[in-house]
């Protein structure tokens, strides 16, 4: 891919997050508390069990595991979990003019839910990902349980920071 497009890319993603701040609030109440380090140990530990207790592998490397694909998740859930949100209120608001229909603005209980939801699946695809290519596990085989683990964590951080509701 042409760097110059790459480089326009991220950019372009710095630009308009702050810009459209105020229809992604959600998702930023939950990226800023996945920063939180109560959330990142506690998130870490969590997900730690799951690997160690489904990959059968020892607790170092499932350590090592656990804390390189948080690393990632974190580095790339930095642009992802705020464009999530920015993606929930298009459909929210353009698609179904939830606003102008039935008064949902962005702080309704289901634009958290949907917030949470798509920062589960973008955990657990990005991690299933890695544990795919770094232990060689098929997605099918591990998808449900980092699913069910990252529903754990993220819900974790979505009630210590994310909810106002």
């Amino acid at each position: 891919m042409n760097k110059k497009l790459i480089l326009y890319c991220v950019f372009l993603i710095l630009t308009i997050l702050p810009a459209n701040a105020n229809v992604i609030w959600p998702s930023l109440y939950i990226a800023k508390g996945m920063l939180s380090f109560k959330v990142i140990i506690a998130g870490l530990i969590i997900e730690l069990l799951f690997v160690k207790y489904f990959t059968k592998i020892v607790w170092k490397k499932a350590l090592i595991i656990a804390t390189l694909m948080n690393l990632v998740t974190a580095v790339l859930g930095i642009a992802l979990i705020p464009l999530s949100g920015l993606a929930s209120e298009f459909v929210f608001d353009f698609v179904f003019h939830a606003y102008d229909k039935f008064g949902i603005g962005t702080f309704h209980w289901s634009h958290w839910l949907v917030s949470y939801i798509l920062v589960v699946f973008i955990n657990t695809f990005i991690e299933s990902l890695f544990i795919k290519l770094t232990l060689k596990f098929k997605i099918k085989k591990i998808f449900w349980w980092m699913l069910i683990a990252n529903g754990i964590s993220v819900l974790l951080c979505f009630l210590l920071f994310g909810t106002n509701i």
